[in-house]
């Protein structure tokens, strides 16, 4: 498979997809409140990579701050929280970091795989679904291969029912690389959102 083309059409039929379905809902003039993404006060297990920022999303994060402002429903990722997902592990499970008594078994099998490697992620792009805004890219083969061992690694473990309990019915990884760059607690994002990612896309 090309892996570039094929995650190339994901992205761009996913946010295709979200116009489609912003366009249903302004017709409809329907715009559900309060719409809550994880339980409140929960924490899941992930791994990732915390790169250092570049001047591009810099400006990318302070333009959505800037366009959210006091905006209670915007929630835009915050310059040092900034990371792109390698492999979600868990549903929002835990109560607080203490009650996560095996993350050091997680934390070794992770640095098993990746010790001594680099994770790699290019063409970073926005990716529009109905209330969030992503910023995804493409991986190289490495790192593709990488995280595929990891999920082969975490299904073959005690991680099995909680990697299964996070993705119902999936024999393989996500397609998606990204970073979730801003939830919006509705039906769909705001008009401001919806047209900086029309002309940025």
């Amino acid at each position: 498979m090309d892996n570039e083309n094929y995650l190339q059409k994901v992205y761009t039929n996913r946010s295709q997809e979200t116009i489609h379905e912003w366009l249903l809902e302004l017709e409809n003039n329907f715009n559900e409140k309060d719409v809550v993404f994880y339980p409140e006060k929960l924490l899941a297990l992930t791994s990732g990579i915390h790169p250092e920022l570049n001047p591009q999303i810099r400006v990318l994060l302070s333009d959505l701050r800037s366009l959210t402002n006091d905006d209670q429903l915007a929630e835009v990722m915050s310059e040092e929280n900034f990371h792109m997902t390698f492999l979600a592990v868990t549903q929002s499970i835990y109560e607080s970091y203490e009650d996560i008594t095996d993350i050091a078994d997680l934390t070794e099998r992770f640095s098993l795989i990746i010790r001594n490697s680099t994770l790699n992620v290019k063409e970073l792009q926005l990716v529009a679904l109905p209330n969030q805004l992503l910023l995804a890219g493409i991986p190289d083969r490495d790192s593709i291969t990488l995280r595929q061992r990891f999920w082969e690694e975490l299904i073959s473990s005690d991680w099995q029912s909680k990697l299964h309990d996070r993705y119902p019915r999936k024999a393989l990884p996500p397609d998606f690389w990204h970073t979730t760059l801003l939830r919006y607690k509705s039906k769909k994002l705001p008009p401001q959102i919806r047209e900086y990612f029309l002309s940025n896309s």
